[in-house]
Order: C-alpha cells, then structure tokens, then sequence
C-alpha cells in the first residue's frame, strides 16, 4: 500500500505544479504587442470618455514591446516599465515616469495603472482591468 501512495503523491504534486505560476512576458502574444490609445476608463460603472486634447498634452498610450519591455504617455509625462503576464490573462505592469502636473484624465489613467491585474483582447480593443471590474479600454494605433 505505501509503495502506491507514495507514486501517486508524486504524480499529483507534479501535475499541480505544472498547472500553477507558469508566468511567461507578453512577448509572446504578438496581438498585444504595438501602441494602445486609450480611450475610455470605466470605474463604478460611470464611463469617462477621452477628453478633447489642449495645447501641451499627449495622448494616453501604451506601447507594448518585446521582452516585457513597456512605454507609454499620460496626459503630460512620459512613462518606462514592465509588464509580465501569467495564466488566464492576469497582467502585472510596473514602472514610472517623470512627473508634470497631470490633467484629471492623466490622473485617473496613472493611478489606475499600478492596479491592472487582468486583460482582455477583443477586435483592436484592449481592455485593462483593475479594482472591483474597473477598466481602462484602448484601441489599436494605427
């Protein structure tokens, strides 16, 4: 009886292990990779729609490159970082920035972005989710 339950302890920890904190970079999902705009945040299902840019500001973006490398703009500073994602589209980002006076729209953008733990891709969409279903929605740069 011991020289069975010993085997099958064996194959279970092994299959649990091979199941769990496979973590691989992004790099290999080739459809994230490019320049994301963002266009929309949802928090507390209130939708906030880009606003109308004024003289000085950038776009919000974010450029996915190979080997998790990340880049992006908020609405007056440029942003450097990470990305790493893991099993059933959970997304770490970290990094950041220099750190100019912010619109609210820049705000809302790099205080959300810290917080991202899951993604999901759907027709040029990108959708970042962070606190209690929260998102940040991009589109494909073209």
């Amino acid at each position: 009886m011991k020289t069975f339950i010993l085997p099958a302890l064996c194959l279970t920890f092994l299959i649990y292990l091979s199941g769990c904190g496979k973590t691989t970079t992004i790099s290999s999902n080739m459809e994230l990779t490019g320049k994301w705009e963002l266009e929309r945040i949802v928090q507390s299902n209130v939708t906030i729609k880009k606003p109308t840019l004024a003289k000085g500001q950038m776009e919000v973006s974010l450029i996915f490159k190979d080997k998790g490398e990340l880049e992006g703009t908020s609405s007056r500073n440029y942003l450097t970082g990470f990305y790493e994602t893991a099993q059933q589209n959970t997304i770490q980002i970290g990094g950041g920035g220099t750190e100019r006076a912010e619109t609210s729209w820049g705000n809302m953008f790099v205080n959300a972005l810290p917080n991202v733990n899951l993604y999901d891709l759907k027709a040029d969409k990108l959708i970042l989710y962070y606190e209690n279903n929260n998102q940040l929605i991009f589109a494909r740069e073209q």
